[in-house]
């Protein structure tokens, strides 16, 4: 038996490395499915267009708000001394831009604009809203149940008359008594004639459809949708309205809404930035209206006191014929009145105090009036309050958006609570010293009056009937002209903020929802097929990546086979001009270069289980070495499944079987000849009872050797590696083994068994051969270019996704 030496192919039986990520072959594992690619992105694209179709356009309106600050000094008339505005903390525009957008704010808003009820035309594929441009109106009875947010189909053929439909299963019952909308399966109405212009109650729904003016038209189908308040604040408070800083170094805010309906985008961004400056100048006439109405429950009492004072001024002057006072009299009446309206006044002062008092001890700020409106000249307490009143307005705004467990709120409620007891204190101190005042006035009046008891008794009489009336007299004027000024000032307020631009038309759709639905589209497309090949990759143990097999092989692969399409397995005889011919060829040109210099070489054709293709192989391989005059026999030693010679149309009666089983003893007897030249056939035979047996004999080895005495080249059928045992006892009399690998069917842990027997069991000159190959897995030069005679076959969807035919025999 002749073995190649063993290190001849030392060189070339090197174990691969293990090699680290490659990226391109990663890339070029998924790039050769780019039909399957473009198939799924051209059938999302289609379907992300037909989805287009169906969605609404959007609009984008867009308006400009100037925030600013409030200077005191800019008022037209302040004679109070009131704080004319707000002061903004450094974060002034977040605040703003939060309040903007809080509930309270959206709710106010809403309440002006008639967005309760929606018309959508039926013209198109989708209902697309008309605001304002229904041929009727809708009137809603929100008092009374409703069932909202769903389609409400309106038809009619005749101007009287309407039928109303209910085309959802599911509505929201909304209720007035909660204000709440709970889900409700749509109810049941009979098809029947409603009349225009009279209310319809059935089925929790109460409301009025009616004509519009001159747009009584014959027949018409739209549809409505009934929005409570809560879901349009709800709505409006969302994502689609954005409040942000134009500019950082400007205050100047842009508010932007995403709408279905522009001009419905138009009228709600106007109406926002409208019911924001009236909220605004509401706040800042807060503390002037307080001040007026203070005055006004003062004013009330001293004008009842001062009018019933001059009735029983001009009674007594009637009565006693009395008029004038003396000179003693006069002066004395001049100095007493002028105390005891300075004596009023500050009494007036303490009763503010008391009261001022009793606001901070029920920390009622909103009732607070400033100590400037009154004529409290005191720069300590009006600082004060002034604070606390800006404190109590950041505190408002927050709770907009937080609640009272928010640290935010705690520090406001922190400095607040501080504040409340800083101006208590400076209440307490004011009202001591405003006392003392009183007190000193009381008693020089005192002094005054011992002085009084001189005069005659009807002069005594008419001078304290006119020191009462100059004492409310004085108040009353005191208190009129406090609220003049208070009256002015409430009047000459207006908003610091204003509106830069008012959103308007010209609004275009968007495209963002359309080019959105496109770029998903594309992804779906690539991650479909994407994640199909990597499922596949991942779940799928047949080899189906060659360039990833032979990284993990131990042994050099010599060639790769492609489909056989054709009806025989003897494709090299047959079809001499096809490419797996061609492969065959390329094969036995590899075998050569491994034993150069061997005139006479033993090849067996194993695989891992049956199927692989070995018995196709090793006939096609044996035809190529024929074909070039070397004497060949091919040797069906798999006696368990005889298959050769049904392709070349011979006998199995007599074989590899009858000869070692000493049924034969003459070894031509058993060698057939085929009508191809220098081809001959060794077939198994019968099957006998003891195949392994007779495969791991003597008589076996002997055979062998005989045969390569007779032949150039002796092919060997063996049987699967990985089901019998005798075929590692056939190997070791053979100069190679070709491993066959078959494409898409073999096993991937198949590849360590081969590793294992080159490595472990010590089979030195093993070589791998990849068989049943997909066309686009090829790489011989020509193949697939029309170079080859099965190429020109292929049709075109068969060119393009590599579409297989039959797998090849075996």
């Amino acid at each position: 038996m002749k073995l190649i030496p063993k290190n001849t192919s030392e060189d070339y039986l090197e174990e691969a490395e293990v090699q680290s990520f490659n990226m391109k072959d990663y890339f070029l594992r998924y790039l050769k499915y780019w039909p399957y690619f473009l198939i799924s992105i051209v059938i999302a694209l289609a379907a992300a267009f037909i989805a287009n179709k169906f969605v609404a356009p959007q609009y984008k309106v867009e308006s400009k708000f100037l925030i600013k600050d409030d200077n005191p000094n800019t008022g037209i008339l302040d004679l109070t001394g009131l704080a004319t505005g707000r002061r903004y903390a450094p974060n002034q525009l977040s605040n703003e831009s939060i309040t903007m957008k809080s509930k309270p704010m959206a709710r106010g808003t809403l309440e002006r604009l008639d967005f309760d009820v929606e018309y959508y035309s039926t013209d198109q594929q989708i209902p697309i809203e008309i605001y304002n441009n229904a041929p009727f109106e809708v009137e809603v009875d929100w008092e009374h149940s409703q069932l909202t947010g769903a389609y409400i189909n309106i038809t009619w053929d005749n101007p009287d008359s309407y039928i109303l439909e209910l085309s959802e299963d599911i509505y929201y019952k909304y209720n007035p008594e909660t204000g709440r909308t709970i889900e409700y399966p749509s109810p049941f109405i009979k098809m029947k004639a409603f009349p225009f212009g009279k209310w319809l109650e059935v089925a929790d729904l109460k409301i009025k459809i009616s004509h519009k003016e001159n747009q009584q038209l014959p027949t018409g189908e739209y549809i409505i949708k009934l929005r409570s308040l809560n879901s349009l604040v709800s709505q409006y408070t969302g994502d689609n309205l954005q409040v942000f800083p134009m500019d950082p170094t400007a205050s100047i805010l842009g508010l932007s809404l995403i709408t279905k309906n522009s001009q419905k985008g138009i009228d709600y961004l106007n109406q926002l930035m409208d019911i924001y400056l009236e909220y605004e100048l509401e706040e800042k006439n807060k503390l002037a209206s307080n001040t007026v109405d203070f005055i006004d429950n003062q004013i009330a009492g001293v004008s009842d006191s001062l009018g019933f004072i001059e009735n029983r001024l001009q009674n007594f002057r009637s009565s006693h014929k009395t008029y004038n006072i003396g000179s003693e009299g006069s002066a004395m009446f001049e100095r007493i009145s002028e105390l005891e309206s300075t004596l009023a006044q500050h009494k007036f002062k303490k009763e503010y105090y008391q009261n001022l008092q009793d606001y901070l001890t029920r920390e009622n700020y909103n009732e607070i009036v400033m100590p400037s409106g009154l004529g409290i000249e005191d720069p300590i307490l009006n600082t004060l309050i002034e604070n606390l009143i800006t404190l109590q307005s950041d505190k408002s705004r927050l709770l907009v958006t937080l609640t009272e467990a928010s640290p935010s709120v705690k520090e406001v409620n922190k400095k607040i609570r501080d504040l409340n007891g800083s101006i208590r204190e400076v209440i307490t101190n004011a009202g001591k010293n405003t006392d003392q005042v009183i007190l000193d006035l009381q008693n020089r009046i005192v002094k005054l009056e011992s002085e009084f008891s001189k005069l005659p008794f009807t002069e005594q009489n008419l001078l304290r009937i006119q020191r009462q009336f100059a004492i409310n007299e004085s108040i009353y004027t005191f208190l009129l002209q406090r609220r003049a000024e208070s009256a002015i000032s409430l009047a000459s307020n207006t908003t610091t903020n204003k509106v830069v631009e008012y959103a308007g038309p010209g609004s275009i759709p968007i495209t963002l929802p359309y080019l959105t639905n496109y770029i998903l589209a594309i992804i779906a497309g690539l991650m479909i097929p994407f994640a199909a090949i990597t499922l596949i990759y991942m779940f799928n143990q047949n080899i189906k990546d060659l360039k990833d097999a032979e990284k993990k092989l131990s042994v050099p692969v010599l060639t790769h086979i492609g489909k056989n399409k054709y009806k025989s397995n003897l494709v090299v005889l047959n079809e001499p001009q096809s490419g797996i011919t061609e492969a065959f060829r390329a094969l036995k040109t590899n075998i050569h270069f491994i034993s150069p210099k061997e005139k006479q070489v033993t090849i067996a054709l194993t695989s891992s289980i049956s199927g692989e293709g070995k018995t196709f192989c090793a006939i096609n391989l044996a035809s190529t070495f024929s074909l070039n005059n070397k004497k060949t026999i091919l040797v069906g030693c798999d006696m368990r499944k005889p298959k050769i010679f049904g392709d070349f149309e011979i006998n199995n009666d007599a074989g590899l079987s009858t000869y070692l089983s000493m049924q034969s003893h003459d070894l031509s007897s058993v060698i057939q000849s085929t009508k191809y030249e220098n081809l001959d056939i060794l077939v198994a035979g019968p099957i006998p009872p003891n195949p392994s047996e007779l495969l791991v004999s003597n008589h076996f080895e002997l055979l062998i050797r005989e045969l390569q005495t007779k032949y150039d080249v002796v092919i060997l059928d063996t049987p699967p590696l990985g089901l019998v045992s005798e075929t590692l006892e056939i190997l070791q009399l053979v100069d190679l083994t070709l491993f066959m690998i078959r494409y898409n069917y073999s096993k991937i842990p198949f590849i360590s068994e081969i590793n294992k027997l080159k490595n472990k069991i010590g089979q030195p000159h093993l070589y791998a051969v990849f068989n049943d190959v997909a066309d686009k897995e090829l790489t011989y030069g020509g193949y697939g270019y029309g170079y080859y005679k099965e190429d020109q076959k292929k049709s075109l969807i068969d060119k393009i996704i590599g579409k297989s035919s039959r797998n090849v025999g075996l």
